[in-house]
């Protein structure tokens, strides 16, 4: 054999070797990405049943708390039941009470305040009349009816007594508006209350010797602004001389009207001022000589 015939033949040996060993590696490389996929594969059905698993467990935690809601419902419906049943109950004895006590109060009886509420009672002229009596404790009756078990003592005072501004001042500010036909009315009765205010920013000053208290007009314009909305400067003037005018009156003139010289700005200007003197004597009310208390009174009811 010639050389040139061997030459050939390993030439064609080493190519055949060269395309073996590039197929091997490429059935290498697809070998191995087949187990990447088979691995990932497994770890996915693996994560699938997890999921499964929580899927169930959630499952089973729904099915129970729409178990506990369905209970929870149950239970409201028979509290409710319940509750209406109680409801009706002390709506039949709330009854009762009033009935029992609207003819007791008709036979001449005086209640203890306390223990009536006044707008359920359904009397003749359905109005009842509460009144303080020497034990100190307030009591209901129909108007003028002596007790006559005289249980309390005498009667110290009664709603007839008290002055109409002390009586507009005892209703709350939406039986107020109703019964008041004038806003000065309405108004007047308010700043009636506030004398109770004992603090710092009071509408009312506390006077000093013949004086016990007093409220100036440029204070009461500067107040009713605050309560009234939408009020003018101008217009809340106006409104507290009316105001002061409207508590004179109905005070029966227990209020005194002065005028002072004031100034402001540099200017110089007289204002008008209401007065309680020490000395005046005010139903139902503990004078300013006879204690350092605040005056209290009694409220009006059903009038």
């Amino acid at each position: 054999m010639s050389n040139t015939t061997v030459s050939g033949a390993a030439s064609t040996l080493d190519g055949d070797d060269l395309s073996v060993s590039d197929f091997a590696d490429h059935v290498q490389m697809l070998t191995d990405r087949i187990n990447d996929l088979e691995a990932a594969v497994t770890e996915k059905d693996e994560h699938i049943a997890d999921l499964r698993v929580d899927l169930e467990r959630k499952d089973a935690r729904i099915t129970e708390l729409e178990e506990r809601v369905a209970n929870l419902a149950n239970k409201a419906d028979e509290a409710e039941a319940h509750r209406i049943a109680i409801t009706r109950k002390t709506q039949a004895c709330d009854e009762r009470t009033d009935e029992l006590q609207a003819r007791e109060f008709e036979k001449g009886a005086h209640l203890l305040a306390e223990n009536v509420e006044e707008d359920r009672i359904c009397v003749a002229g359905n109005k009842l009349e509460r009144i303080t009596k020497d034990d100190g404790k307030t009591y209901f009756r129909l108007p003028g009816e002596d007790d006559v078990l005289g249980r309390g003592g005498a009667v110290a005072h009664s709603t007839a007594d008290l002055l109409p501004i002390q009586r507009l001042a005892r209703y709350d500010d939406e039986m107020l508006a109703s019964v008041t036909n004038r806003k000065p009315d309405e108004l007047a009765a308010k700043v009636w209350r506030e004398r109770d205010d004992a603090s710092r920013y009071s509408l009312w000053s506390t006077g000093s010797g013949e004086i016990h208290a007093y409220l100036d007009a440029s204070d009461l314009a500067e107040w009713i602004r605050l309560k009234e909305c939408g009020v003018s400067k101008k217009y809340s003037q106006e409104l507290a001389r009316r105001t002061m005018d409207a508590m004179h009156e109905l005070s029966k003139n227990r209020l005194g009207k002065t005028k002072r010289q004031r100034s402001k700005d540099g200017l110089r200007y007289q204002e008008t001022r209401l007065v309680l003197k020490a000395d005046v004597e005010l139903p139902g009310e503990v004078t300013n000589n006879d204690t350092d208390n605040s005056p209290t009174t009694d409220e009006v009811a059903g009038e």
